[in-house]
């Protein structure tokens, strides 16, 4: 088995939204000035031998483009060469080859790029799935993080869903590959994955359910972009005795100082 790590561009935000609180003022810094930061866009491939399975699948490029009257909380930086279908040509892969795609959520930086994937069971949470589905039959997403057009082009390509119910931890996909049904926090449920490898060990992959270690802690600290901050100190917990009982590495969704030392493709783990 073999474990790509892909970079897929990169996106820019207030620090704020990664850590809450993070720049709070104090007496001697009433005003504290907020920190504009780059953070990795990445998904991971997984070469288990009979087939390729795929976690996430980038943000569409259209995202970076803003109009000159509008203003937006997060651009999206990327080339045309460093996206999903690229990314998997320059190791050999087609959209097609791909059997198996695990969604973290369905947030546009996440799955910009699933409609690609037609002949691939897609995998993620049924919580996930039905809310957001439900807003966009409502056509009530707003200017947030899913995006109409990707839920469109998500229906117009007929995609195969496999949904993992609420309560449910662990989908095994094949051996020595789980989804990881980390619950309610970042979003309405959030899937992670799960990797065992021979000679590199075993990873957990957090998508947004932990967007960096400081997240972690401890002390655990909520985003700012945030849906439900109970359950997600409960989700914070078990991803963490999760990957102290599997002893897996905790691959954090946008950890810019953590994905500087991972291995990219066409470097692999195994």
């Amino acid at each position: 088995m073999k474990l790509y790590i892909l970079n897929l561009g990169k996106m820019q935000l207030d620090e704020s939204a990664l850590v809450a609180g993070i720049h709070g003022g104090s007496l001697r810094n009433q005003n504290p000035v907020a920190q504009w930061v780059d953070i990795p866009v990445q998904a991971a491939l997984v070469d288990y031998g009979d087939g390729y399975l795929l976690y996430d699948t980038g943000c569409n490029i259209r995202e970076r483009f803003v109009p000159d009257d509008e203003d937006t909380p997060s651009p999206f930086h990327g080339s045309e060469d460093g996206l999903i279908e690229p990314q998997l040509a320059a190791l050999g892969v087609r959209p097609d080859d791909v059997k198996y795609v695990v969604m973290s959520h369905l947030h546009c930086d996440h799955a910009g790029y699933l409609y690609l994937f037609k002949n691939a069971q897609v995998i993620t949470a049924d919580k996930e799935f039905s809310q957001s589905m439900r807003l966009f039959g409502l056509r009530g997403f707003g200017p947030g993080p899913y995006k109409y057009a990707d839920f469109d082009a998500f229906l117009q390509a007929g995609l195969d869903w496999r949904l993992i119910p609420e309560g449910q931890v662990e989908y095994e996909i094949v051996p020595g590959v789980k989804a990881v049904n980390f619950g309610t926090g970042h979003t309405f449920s959030l899937t992670g994955l799960y990797v065992e490898l021979p000679r590199s060990g075993n990873f957990l992959f957090t998508a947004d359910a932990l967007y960096r270690s400081e997240n972690l802690g401890p002390p655990i600290r909520i985003p700012g972009l945030i849906y439900d901050s109970i359950s997600y100190v409960k989700s914070a917990e078990l991803i963490a005795g999760y990957a102290a009982k599997t002893k897996a590495t905790i691959i954090f969704g946008h950890d810019k100082r953590q994905f500087a030392t991972l291995d990219t493709a066409p470097d692999y783990y195994d």
